[in-house]
C-alpha cells in the first residue's frame, strides 16, 4: 500500500496488485476497511478508513470520476471502476529513475508485463511522423505513445509529455552509457574528424560534454547549434552503422540505438524549430517596416494582408498567434512610465480602430490635413455658393469660431480617422514626446500652440475670408444687387425677417422644392432600369448582396445597413441644406459609408451593397421631397 492515504493513490496500487485496471468495489471497499484497521495503530492517517468506509469512498469515487480519473461501470455483475490512468500510471513509474536504465532500452508492453487496449494508444514511426508528431502534438486526445523504430530497434512505450525533452534527456544519458561501455570514444572522434574540418576543438567539447556534461548537449541541440546538430546528424549514422553489423544485438545495443534514433528525430525538430523561429522574427521585422509606410494608419483588415518584398503575406510566415502577441506587446508595453507604447490604437466614432506607430502619428496627421485640404475647401465653397445664390447666409461666413465648427463637422464626416486623431488626448502626448527628443519637429507637425490644439482651419491652411470672396467672384453683379435689395427689407422690417428666416427653414418651397424633386427624379431615372420601380430595385439589388439563408438575421442585416444610412443621411443634412443635396454627394456618401465600418467589408459582393446604399439614399431623398 502507498504511503498516502488519498483514494487515488490506494486504488491505483490496489489496480496495480490485482495486474488490472478494473476494481469490483465491493472487494475494493472491504479490503480497504480491513486494512486501514490493521495498520491504523501503527499509521494513524489511515483511521478515516476504519468507519463508514463505504460512504467515504462513494463520495471521492464521485469526485474522481466527475474529474475523469475513474469511470464506473454499473452495467458488469456488481459495480466496477475503471481506472482509466492505469497503464499511464505504470509507465510514469516505469521512467521514475532514468539514471538506473541507461544500459536497456527504453520499456515496451513486454518489458512492463501490460497489454494496452489499441484504443489507447498511438503509434508513432521514428522515420516517418516522429517529427509530425513535434510540430501538431496530440497529447490531449492518447497520452501513451508507441514509438517503433526501423530495423532491429523494437519499439517503445512513451507518454506523450515525454517528448521530446524527457525522451531526449535519456537518450543522451543511454549514448553516454554506449561510449563508456565500449571505451570508443576515441574512434568515435577520428571518425567524425572529416566530417567537421576545421572543427576539431568543437568536436573534443562536445565529446566531453557527452561524458561528462550531458546537460550541456541538450541545451545545444534545443538552441540549435549548427555545429552541434551536423555533429549529432554524423554520430547517429555513425551508431547505427556500427551496430547493424553486428549479429546479435545485445540489450545496451538496441538501447544506443533507439537513443540514435530519438536524438536524430529531436535535433532535427529544433533546427526546424529555429528556423520557423527565425523566419517569424523576420516576418515581424517587416511588420514593423510596413507600419512605417504610408498611409501610416492601419485597420485589423490591413494589418493581416502586409507582405514581404516576396508577395507572402506576412500572416501566413509568423501565424495568426504570434502575430496578435507582437501586435498587444507594441501596443502595450512601453520603456519608462512616461511614454506610451511603440503602437498606438485610435478609435473612430463609427468603432473603427486604427493602429499608428508612434512615430508616424503627426506624420499621419499632417499627411491627412494635405491630403483633404481641398476636399473641405471645395465642400465649403459649394455650400456657400448655393447659400448666396439663393440669397441665405451664416453664421460661419461671418465668424471664426462657428467656421472652425462647420470645418470639424465636414472632418468627422469624410475623414473620420483624422477627427480621430485630433480629438484623442494621446496626440498631444505624441507630440510633447516627439518634441522632448533630440530631432526638431518638422513645421508640418507643428499641431499645438503650448497645450492647446491649434484651430483647425490653421492646420488646414484654409481661410474664411478667401472662401468667401472666392464664392462671391463667382455670383453675377445683378446678383449681388439683389441680395443687396432684399437685405435692405430685411432690415427694416423685423416682422418680414421673421417670416423669411421660417421661409429658409422649409426647403420644399419655391424653386427650391421643383428643382430638388427634378433633380431627385433625375438620379433616380439614372439607376433604375426602365421597367422597374425604385422599390422594387432595391429588393432585387438586397438580394445579391444579403446571402443570409435565415429570414430573421436577413432582415436584421438589411435593417442594420440602413441605420447605418440613414444615420449618415441625417448628418449630411446637418452639414448643409436639403436642396443643396448633389448626386455627387450621395456617391461620396455611399463610398464613405461603405469605407468606415468594417463590418460592411465583410459582405462578399461589395459592388451590389454599394449600389444598394445608392438607391437608398435616392428612397429617402425622394421621400424628404414628397413630405
Amino acid at each position: 500500500m502507498p504511503q498516502n492515504t488519498d483514494l487515488y493513490s490506494v486504488m491505483y496500487s490496489y489496480a496495480k496488485k490485482a495486474g488490472s485496471p478494473f476494481i469490483d468495489m465491493e472487494a475494493f471497499i472491504g479490503f480497504l476497511e480491513k486494512y486501514a484497521k490493521r495498520i491504523c495503530d501503527e499509521k494513524p492517517e489511515w483511521a478515516r478508513w476504519t468507519n463508514e468506509t463505504g460512504k467515504k469512498v462513494w463520495m471521492d469515487v464521485n469526485h474522481l470520476a466527475e474529474d475523469g480519473k475513474l469511470i464506473i461501470d454499473q452495467n458488469h455483475a456488481g459495480t466496477r471502476i475503471h481506472f482509466c490512468n492505469y497503464y499511464a500510471e505504470l509507465i510514469k513509474e516505469a521512467y521514475k529513475n532514468p539514471d538506473d536504465d541507461t544500459d536497456r532500452p527504453f520499456h515496451n508492453e513486454e518489458s512492463l508485463k501490460i497489454i494496452i487496449p489499441d484504443e489507447q494508444i498511438k503509434p508513432l514511426h521514428m522515420q516517418e511522423n516522429f517529427s509530425f508528431f513535434l510540430e501538431e502534438p496530440q497529447k490531449k486526445l492518447l497520452p501513451i505513445i508507441k514509438l517503433i523504430f526501423p530495423y532491429e530497434a523494437g519499439n517503445a512505450i512513451v507518454l506523450a509529455p515525454m517528448i521530446p525533452l524527457t525522451l531526449l534527456e535519456m537518450a543522451i544519458l543511454k549514448i553516454r552509457n554506449y561510449l563508456l561501455r565500449h571505451g570508443n570514444k576515441e574512434y568515435v572522434q577520428h571518425k567524425l574528424a572529416p566530417h567537421l574540418t576545421g572543427k576539431d576543438n568543437r568536436l573534443q567539447e562536445i565529446m566531453d560534454q557527452i561524458l561528462i556534461r550531458p546537460n550541456d548537449c541538450i541545451h545545444d541541440i534545443r538552441q540549435y547549434r549548427e555545429v552541434s546538430f551536423h555533429f549529432w546528424g554524423y554520430f547517429c549514422n555513425l551508431v547505427r552503422s556500427d551496430l547493424k553489423q553486428k549479429n546479435e544485438l545485445l540489450q545496451e545495443d538496441i538501447a544506443a540505438l533507439q537513443a540514435a534514433y530519438i536524438i536524430e528525430g529531436c535535433s532535427t525538430y529544433y533546427k526546424a524549430l529555429a528556423v520557423k523561429e527565425k523566419e517569424q522574427e523576420i516576418a515581424l521585422r517587416n511588420f514593423d517596416l510596413e507600419m512605417d509606410k504610408p498611409p501610416y494608419y492601419f485597420s485589423r483588415e490591413a494589418l493581416l494582408r502586409f507582405k514581404d518584398n516576396k508577395g507572402m503575406l506576412l500572416l501566413d510566415i509568423c501565424g495568426q498567434e504570434a502575430l496578435d502577441s507582437h501586435i498587444k506587446k507594441r501596443s502595450t508595453e512601453t520603456v519608462s512610465s512616461n511614454e506610451l507604447p511603440d503602437m498606438v490604437y485610435f478609435h473612430t466614432a463609427g468603432g473603427a480602430a486604427w493602429l499608428i506607430k508612434k512615430t508616424r502619428v503627426l506624420t499621419a496627421c499632417a499627411r491627412l490635413l494635405e491630403e483633404n485640404r481641398p476636399l473641405v475647401i471645395k465642400a465649403i465653397f459649394d455650400r456657400w455658393k448655393i447659400m448666396l445664390k439663393e440669397f441665405r447666409k451664416e453664421s460661419a461666413m461671418d465668424n471664426d469660431k462657428d467656421f472652425e465648427t462647420l470645418t470639424a463637422e465636414y472632418i468627422k464626416e469624410y475623414v473620420p480617422v483624422l477627427h480621430a486623431l485630433l480629438q484623442d488626448r494621446k496626440l498631444f502626448l505624441i507630440y510633447e514626446e516627439m518634441r522632448s527628443s533630440p530631432k526638431t519637429l518638422p513645421k508640418s507637425s507643428q499641431l499645438f500652440n503650448w497645450n492647446e490644439l491649434l484651430p483647425l482651419p490653421v492646420l488646414l491652411g484654409i481661410k474664411r475670408k478667401q472662401i468667401l470672396s472666392d464664392v462671391k467672384l463667382l455670383i453675377p453683379f445683378w446678383h449681388s444687387f439683389l441680395h443687396g435689395f432684399f437685405a435692405f427689407f430685411k432690415r427694416i422690417s423685423k416682422k418680414k425677417k421673421r417670416k423669411q428666416a421660417e421661409a429658409g427653414k422649409k426647403i420644399t418651397t419655391g424653386d427650391s422644392y421643383t428643382e430638388m424633386q427634378q433633380r431627385a427624379e433625375v438620379m433616380q431615372s439614372m439607376i433604375v432600369p426602365r421597367g422597374q420601380t425604385l422599390d422594387s430595385y432595391i429588393k432585387t439589388v438586397c438580394s445579391r448582396w444579403n446571402e443570409l439563408l435565415n429570414e430573421q438575421a436577413a432582415n436584421n442585416l438589411v435593417e442594420d445597413v440602413n441605420a447605418l444610412v440613414r444615420d449618415r443621411f441625417r448628418a449630411l443634412l446637418r452639414l448643409q441644406k436639403f436642396s443643396m443635396v448633389s448626386q455627387d454627394d450621395l456617391d461620396t456618401l455611399a463610398y464613405t459609408i461603405l469605407d468606415s465600418f468594417p463590418s460592411l467589408r465583410k459582405i462578399r459582393d461589395q459592388n451590389s451593397l454599394l449600389l444598394y446604399i445608392k438607391l437608398y439614399l435616392i428612397k429617402l431623398l425622394t421621400a424628404r421631397t414628397v413630405s
